[in-house]
C-alpha cells in the first residue's frame, strides 16, 4: 500500500483543536497517511517561513485548520493552492461561532471544510483524504492589459490615498478588490485576480483600522497565492508593527507619505518588466472547453480593455453617448461604470475632444458640508457649494487640456510660455499637476473650510466668495479653458463614484444636496462655455436611490434627463454572459463551450435560467454567480456545468445575499446590516400581518410600511398574483406598478421572498 505524507497548518492557543489534531494525528500513524504536525518540524538552523513553505511543497497534501481563523494558515493555504496541492481545510464544531468566524471571512464559500467535534471525528475525515481533499485547477491567464492587481480596504485611510495616487501617477493598469463595491471575496475570485496578475501589491493595516482583521487575512491568503504562483508580491505595512512568521520578511515597512509612494512608484515599474515575460500559466489556462473560459470581471473598472470584446451597447448607452448633458442612473452592480468607461473611450476617439474623467476614490464632502453648517445659513451654504463645484470643475478641465497638450509643446515656445502663465495665475505646482482628482478635490474641500471658519459673520463669508469667486478665480478659469479652442471644440466631463466618500450609515439629505448643486454647476458651465462657442458635455453617474431623493427637490421629474441602466429583460441578461462567454475561444468552439457552460438541467431550463432567476438582474451579481458556478465544475473535474455545480454555486451566492446585501440598504436607509436574518425558517410566502411582526421592531430604525417599501424596492420582496409572485424588475423598476399589484387593502396582500435569498435563508 503506497505511503503519503501531509503536513498539518494550524495556530497555536487552544488545547481543544490542538488535542483533537494530536489524536486524530496518532490515530492515523497505521493509515496509508503519515501525517507531520507543524509543532514537529526540526527548526534548528534554519529560517521557519522558508522551513514551512518546505514542507507544504513536499507533502502530497495539506491539512490546514481553520477553526481559529490565522495568518500564518491562510497564507499556507493560499501557497498549496498556487501549487495546486490537495487541500484539506478543517473546523471544530465544538469551538462556539467558529463556523460563523470562517463564513465571515467569505474565501471559503468555493472550498467548504471538514467539521470534526473530536478526534474520532477528525480522524474519519483524513481516512479518506483522497476524496474530501480539494486541488485547484481554476487559474487565468495573465492579464497583460491591466497586469497589476491592488487589495482595496474598507477605510479609505491616507496609507491607503498614497497607495492608490502612486499607482494612478504610474505607467501600469490596475486591477483591485474594493470591499465597499464587493464586501465579500472568495477564493475562486482571489486565485483569478491573483493568477492572472504579474504583480500584486497588499497593504497590511493595523488592528485599529476598521475591518483590519478580514482585510489582513485576505492579504495574507493572497500572498501565500503569489508565492505559489512565483509573483513577487508587495506587501506594504504602515509604520513597524508586528507580523506573521510565514512572511513578515517579505513585507515593506512605509512611516510617511513619500517613502510610499516611492516604494509603490518602483514596484509599478518592475511589474511592467514583469509583465513581459512569459509565465507558465500564459499557455495552461484551466482543463477542457471551461478551462478557456474567462468571464471577465463583474466589477467594470477591473476589465477597462477586454470590456471591448464583449460591452453590450444597449439603447441606453446609444443615449448616454449622445446627450448634451443627463445622469445616468442605477442601482449597485447594474453596469454604470462599464457605461462610464465606454463612453470615455469613444469620447477620446477625437483628437478634437478633451475628456474629464472623474472618479473620486473617496472625498470629504461631508465633512465641508457639516463645517460650513456650524457657520453659515442654508442660503450661504447653497452660495458656497455652488462657488466650490463651479471652481473646482473648471480647474479639472484645465488641468486636463494641459496634461492633453503638454506633448505638443516640446517645440512649441509660445505653448510653453501660455502654459508656463497658467500655472503660474492658478497656482498649479507639482503637488498640484502630478495629483489625482481625489487629492485634489480634498485639497479644495480643505480650503473651503479654512476660509469660512476664518471670517466672523455669514455677510463675510458671501462677500468673500463673491470677490474671490464669482468676480476674480472663476471667471479667469473659465477664460483659461477657452485659450484653448485652438486645439479643443468639445469638452466631455464624467463624474462617477460620488458616492464612495459618503457616510456607512444612511444617505443623508445634505448629500444630496450637493450633487443637485454639483449638477447645476454643469449645466451653468455648459451654458457659459456654449455661448463662446465651445461644446460642453457632461454625465453624471448616480445610484438609483440618490437620484430619486434629488428629484424630490424638484417638482420637474425630467429636469436631470435621467438615462436608466437597470436591466430587467432575462434576454438581454442572457445575450450579455453569451457574448463574454464565447469571446473566450475561437470561432470554431463557440457553440460547443456555450453547450458546455449552459446545458439542460434536470427540469428541462438551461443552467443560465437558473442563474438569472437568482441573480435579481444585476450584472455584477450574475457575473459573480456564474464565475462561482464555473469554479466548482472545473475543480469538480466536470467538462460541462452539471445540476450539481448550479446548486451549490446558488447556495453559496445565496448565503452571500443573505449576509453581505443587507450593507446596501444600511448604507442607504440606516437598517440594520443583518435585516434579511429576521426572515430565517419564515417560509417563502409572507401575509401582511406575518411581514408586521417580523419588522415592527424599534430596532429597524424605520416604521414598517417605509421598511415594506424599502425591501419591495430592492427586490429581496415580490407581491403575489394569481400569475406567480412579481418583483420589481418584472415592472421596469417602477415601485408604483408594483404597489398597483398589491391593490388597495395592503393588508390582504401576500408576498413572496425572493428566490435569490430562499436557500441562504433555509
Amino acid at each position: 500500500m503506497p505511503r503519503y505524507s501531509a503536513f498539518y497548518a494550524y495556530p497555536a492557543g487552544s488545547a481543544t483543536v490542538a488535542d483533537a489534531i494530536h489524536g486524530a494525528v496518532e490515530r492515523s500513524s497505521r493509515g496509508n497517511l503519515s501525517i507531520k504536525p507543524w509543532e514537529n518540524m526540526s527548526i534548528a538552523g534554519f529560517k521557519l517561513d522558508d522551513l514551512v513553505r518546505d514542507q507544504i511543497k513536499d507533502a502530497d497534501v495539506l491539512l490546514a485548520d481553520i477553526t481559529y481563523p490565522n495568518h500564518n494558515v491562510l497564507y499556507e493555504i493560499g501557497y498549496a493552492i498556487a501549487l495546486e496541492k490537495p487541500v484539506i481545510p478543517t473546523l471544530n464544531l465544538a469551538i462556539d461561532k467558529a463556523a460563523d468566524r470562517i463564513r465571515t471571512i467569505g474565501l471559503f464559500d468555493t472550498l467548504g471544510w471538514a467539521t470534526y467535534h473530536n478526534a474520532d471525528e477528525l480522524h474519519g475525515y483524513l481516512k479518506s483524504w483522497q476524496e474530501v481533499g480539494w486541488v485547484n485547477r481554476y487559474v487565468r491567464k495573465r492579464d497583460h492589459s491591466q497586469p497589476l492587481f491592488v487589495l482595496d480596504m474598507l477605510a479609505k485611510t491616507d496609507f491607503r490615498n498614497h497607495i492608490f495616487h502612486a499607482v494612478d501617477n504610474s505607467s501600469v493598469n490596475a486591477r483591485t478588490f474594493d470591499p465597499q463595491e464587493i464586501p465579500r471575496l472568495t477564493a475562486a475570485r482571489a486565485i483569478s485576480d491573483i493568477s492572472a496578475s504579474a504583480g500584486v501589491i497588499l497593504p497590511i493595516i493595523g488592528k485599529e483600522i476598521v475591518d483590519s482583521e478580514r482585510h489582513n487575512l485576505r492579504a495574507a491568503f493572497m500572498l501565500g497565492l503569489s508565492h505559489g504562483y512565483g509573483i513577487e508580491a508587495m506587501a506594504i505595512q504602515y509604520e513597524n508593527g508586528p507580523a506573521p512568521v510565514d512572511y513578515r520578511d517579505f513585507i515593506t515597512n512605509s512611516t510617511f507619505r513619500r517613502e510610499t509612494e516611492d516604494h509603490i512608484s518602483r514596484y509599478c515599474e518592475n511589474t511592467l518588466v514583469w509583465n513581459q515575460k512569459a509565465t507558465a500559466r500564459d499557455a495552461q489556462g484551466g482543463p477542457g472547453l471551461l478551462g478557456k473560459i474567462d468571464l471577465g470581471s463583474s466589477a467594470a473598472e477591473n476589465e477597462t480593455q477586454q470590456l471591448n470584446y464583449y460591452f453590450i451597447r444597449t439603447a441606453e448607452y446609444a443615449r448616454a453617448l449622445r446627450a448634451e448633458g443627463g445622469v445616468v442612473i442605477g442601482r449597485k452592480g447594474s453596469g454604470k461604470t462599464a457605461v462610464y468607461l465606454q463612453i470615455a473611450s469613444a469620447a477620446q476617439q477625437d483628437r478634437e475632444s478633451c475628456v474629464v474623467d472623474l472618479r473620486p476614490a473617496t472625498h470629504n464632502l461631508s465633512e465641508m458640508r457639516e463645517k460650513l453648517l456650524t457657520v453659515v445659513n442654508a442660503g450661504v451654504y447653497d452660495h458656497t457649494i455652488a462657488a466650490f463645484w463651479q471652481y473646482t470643475l473648471y480647474a479639472e478641465i484645465l488641468l486636463k487640456m494641459r496634461e492633453i497638450v503638454l506633448p505638443k509643446a516640446r517645440n512649441d515656445f509660445s505653448l510653453q510660455e501660455r502654459i508656463r502663465r497658467i500655472e503660474d495665475d492658478f497656482r498649479f505646482d507639482e503637488g498640484v499637476v502630478s495629483g489625482d482628482f481625489t487629492s485634489r478635490l480634498e485639497t479644495a474641500v480643505r480650503e473651503v473650510i479654512r476660509v469660512t471658519q476664518s471670517v466672523h459673520t455669514e455677510a463675510d463669508v458671501r462677500s468673500q466668495l463673491t470677490n474671490a469667486m464669482y468676480e476674480n478665480l472663476i471667471p479667469k478659469l473659465r477664460e483659461a479653458v477657452l485659450s484653448f479652442t485652438d486645439f479643443f471644440s468639445t469638452v466631455h466631463v464624467l463624474i462617477d463614484d460620488l458616492d464612495k466618500g459618503w457616510p456607512p450609515r444612511q444617505v443623508e439629505q445634505h448629500d444630496v444636496l450637493i450633487v443637485k448643486h454639483l449638477i447645476e454647476a454643469l449645466g451653468r458651465i455648459q451654458r457659459d462655455l456654449t455661448k463662446r462657442k465651445l461644446e460642453f458635455k457632461h454625465l453624471v453617474f448616480l445610484r438609483s436611490d440618490v437620484y430619486e431623493r434629488l428629484v424630490q427637490q424638484t417638482s420637474d421629474r425630467g429636469k436631470y434627463n435621467p438615462i436608466k441602466v437597470d436591466w430587467s429583460d432575462p434576454a438581454q441578461l442572457r445575450h450579455l454572459l453569451k457574448q463574454r462567454v464565447v469571446s473566450s475561444v475561437e470561432k470554431d468552439q463557440e457553440e460547443a463551450v456555450w453547450d458546455a457552460f449552459n446545458p439542460v438541467l434536470d427540469d428541462g431550463r438551461n443552467a443560465l435560467d437558473w442563474m438569472i432567476e437568482t441573480s435579481l438582474r444585476r450584472p455584477r451579481f450574475l457575473i459573480d454567480l456564474c464565475e462561482r458556478i464555473l469554479s466548482f465544475a472545473i475543480n469538480r473535474g466536470h467538462a460541462s456545468v452539471t445540476q450539481e455545480d448550479v446548486e451549490e454555486g446558488l447556495r453559496q451566492m445565496s448565503l452571500y445575499l443573505v449576509s453581505d446585501f443587507g450593507y446596501e440598504l444600511r448604507d442607504v436607509a440606516g437598517t440594520p446590516e443583518d435585516i434579511f436574518y429576521y426572515f430565517i425558517g419564515s417560509g417563502s410566502r409572507l401575509s401582511a400581518g406575518e411581514l408586521r411582526s417580523l419588522l415592527s421592531g424599534d430596532h429597524l430604525g424605520l416604521g414598517f410600511e417605509e421598511t415594506l417599501d424599502l425591501l419591495l424596492w430592492y427586490g429581496f420582496l415580490g407581491v403575489e398574483t394569481d400569475s406567480g409572485p412579481v418583483f420589481i424588475y418584472d415592472r421596469a423598476y417602477d415601485i408604483r406598478r408594483l404597489e398597483a399589484e398589491r391593490g388597495r387593502d395592503r393588508d390582504k396582500a401576500i408576498y413572496s421572498v425572493n428566490p435569490a435569498f430562499l436557500r441562504g435563508l433555509n
